[in-house]
């Protein structure tokens, strides 16, 4: 399992994440926001600024490496 954070349909686009996160893992895809899971450090900061609280864990499950 790799936890990584997601961002929820409930954002209100308030950009407080994208300003605060200290990796600069949140981008602006056209209307919504994403998380590059590759740079982000879990630091949860972007998850205590929400204000609609859409920013949640999300624990993705990788294919097995039983090849």
């Amino acid at each position: 399992m790799v936890p990584t954070l997601e961002i929820t349909p409930l954002c209100n686009s308030c950009d407080n994440c994208r300003l605060i996160c200290p990796e600069n893992a949140i981008i602006k895809v056209k209307d919504h926001y994403a998380i590059e899971s590759w740079a982000c450090t879990l630091c949860n900061i972007c998850v205590e600024i929400c204000p609609k609280n859409c920013i949640k864990l999300k624990k993705n499950l990788d294919d097995d490496d039983d090849s």
